[in-house]
């Protein structure tokens, strides 16, 4: 989970994994139009004083509204608790109405498919920077993906609000971490394994640079999930929302970086307006130790949608 929780991930819309659906096609039974963010951060600092704990809680507020053309999505603007627009990306289709880009600001993504007209590529690249660019390559096993290569040419930045909303956060934070050791431009390959149980995925791996390892594994409920095929969670970018068939329940992602260890446990709850969900509550919890001292934050995150009528 991104510690900014004021940008729900966008819908890139980018892949399409249900059997009525065509890879980059969205077409959704309910049209979103606005969707409301809200959260409570709790945070218990221990040491040799005793604990100490703070609770922030963040009002609703509009932090995203959808703007549609006859078929397809055609922008979607980002906005922060103050009603400030932060972002606004644009999107554009080819003659299958399939997604074959979009942009924000500066920044630039474009989506190639392959002969078997599944999503092959995603190239990320700057306007401002000829010399930067992130590469996402999806290989396939049984027409399902199997791993993912990214490679990252860069001049030394953190990565943009847009970037990780097309970047899956199992890479995204992979690229976090490496940033904070980068001290030149290089190019940098991240490698992603996916694991299935049946429709759904059971593990995400992703390595990194400085022996970076993400681990992701899943449980799901058994419910269908309306938001497959469309490669976001409105928190993060990630690849079970995009792919699994069900709902998941829990996610348990275990970071290590060479120095040692962390695990970060989400648990979801689902409210539905027929089939399509009205509120997604997360539930997250991450506990470290730095320097003798105890740090359990947990947050609770609540997502509402309003649909267009």
């Amino acid at each position: 989970m991104k510690r900014n929780l004021l940008i729900a991930a966008i819908a890139l819309l980018a892949v399409a994994f249900v059997s009525c659906q065509k890879d980059g096609v969205y077409k959704p039974k309910k049209k979103i139009a606005k969707i409301y963010n809200e959260w409570t951060t709790t945070t218990v600092t221990t040491d040799s004083d005793g604990s100490k704990t703070v609770t922030y809680v963040q009002n609703p507020f509009v932090a995203e509204e959808w703007t549609w053309g006859d078929k397809t999505l055609t922008s979607l603007m980002h906005k922060d608790k103050d009603g400030k627009v932060t972002s606004t990306v644009n999107y554009t289709y080819d003659d299958k109405n399939r997604i074959a880009g979009c942009t924000c600001g500066n920044d630039k993504a474009e989506y190639v498919y392959n002969d078997d007209k599944k999503l092959q590529s995603i190239k990320i690249t700057d306007t401002n920077d000829p010399d930067y660019s992130i590469v996402i390559e999806i290989t396939y096993a049984d027409k399902l993906p199997a791993s993912v290569k990214t490679v990252r040419s860069y001049t030394l930045k953190k990565l943009s609000a847009f970037e990780k909303s097309v970047i899956p956060s199992c890479i995204s934070d992979a690229i976090d971490a490496d940033q904070m050791h980068s001290k030149a431009t290089v190019s940098s390959t991240y490698n992603t394994t996916i694991e299935w149980d049946g429709k759904n995925i059971s593990q995400v791996v992703t390595t990194g640079e400085k022996d970076y390892k993400y681990t992701a594994t899943f449980e799901y409920d058994a419910k269908l999930n309306p938001y497959k095929g469309m490669y976001v969670d409105f928190e993060d970018n990630n690849f079970e929302d995009a792919y699994s068939k069900n709902n998941v329940l829990k996610k348990t992602v275990v970071i290590a970086n060479g120095i040692g260890t962390s695990t970060d446990v989400t648990e979801y709850a689902y409210e539905y307006d027929g089939k399509m969900p009205s509120k997604i509550t997360y539930t997250y919890e991450e506990e470290e130790t730095v320097l003798g001292v105890n740090y359990k934050r947990t947050y609770v995150n609540v997502t509402t949608f309003e649909y267009t009528k």
